[in-house]
């Protein structure tokens, strides 16, 4: 899809391919609404630039890269995306690029993740890039089970990144379990280097701050 507007994707399969799912570039108001995306080589769904597009009650699963990447927002002068990703089950994603591939990639400013289970995978299930975004009762679990010095959500390096709220979100069973796999260690929530002005409360961190990482 390129520049669409108010188009809905209801209740379709789209399954096996060698490259993406859906991709949809500067596109507004529009909806993928209970679609089941599978065996996709690359991203299952993108969405990038655009504003107010939402994914609504999918099931991504079984994915070689990103599961959904969703970008939009102006960061100048920052103006809200208002992207949405609520109500999905994404699991079983980056399984040819193992690292950086999570279940969403999520930038620009001012999008929403809510009411998401997000697990299974060998690294993180959320990068974000960033500010103004909302992340909330989410459901994450076994996630980080390959790669070190990483979080089931995470951010890295950029100083001008602030204003993301990370609430009510309940994070477990985060972390490598093989013995003496967690040289620096995996957390719920990663703050990489300068990353500064973020929110974090009302969440729950059950068994999700392994080697030398706390839950945040």
């Amino acid at each position: 899809m390129d520049k669409v507007s108010h188009l809905r994707i209801e209740g379709l399969v789209f399954d096996l391919a060698r490259y993406n799912g859906i991709v949809a570039t500067d596109c507004d108001n529009c909806l993928i609404s209970a679609c089941t995306i599978k065996r996709m080589a690359g991203n299952g769904i993108s969405v990038i630039g655009g504003r107010k597009n939402s994914l609504l009650g999918c099931d991504i699963h079984t994915i070689g890269r990103r599961a959904a990447e969703v970008i939009g927002g102006d960061r100048k002068t920052l103006t809200p995306g208002e992207h949405l990703v609520e109500n999905c089950r994404i699991h079983f994603f980056g399984r040819i690029d193992r690292t950086y591939t999570p279940a969403i990639q999520l930038e620009g400013v001012g999008n929403r993740v809510a009411h998401n289970l997000m697990y299974n995978c060998p690294s993180s299930v959320m990068r974000i890039e960033g500010n103004d975004h909302i992340i909330e009762y989410n459901e994450v679990h076994s996630a980080v089970r390959e790669s070190d010095d990483q979080g089931a959500m995470e951010l890295f390096r950029n100083a001008t990144y602030r204003g993301v709220i990370f609430r009510h979100n309940y994070y477990h069973q985060v972390g490598k379990t093989d013995e003496g796999a967690a040289v620096h260690g995996q957390a719920g929530i990663r703050f990489d280097d300068a990353i500064s002005g973020m929110l974090v409360y009302g969440n729950i961190f059950w068994q999700s701050a392994n080697g030398h990482f706390g839950g945040v």
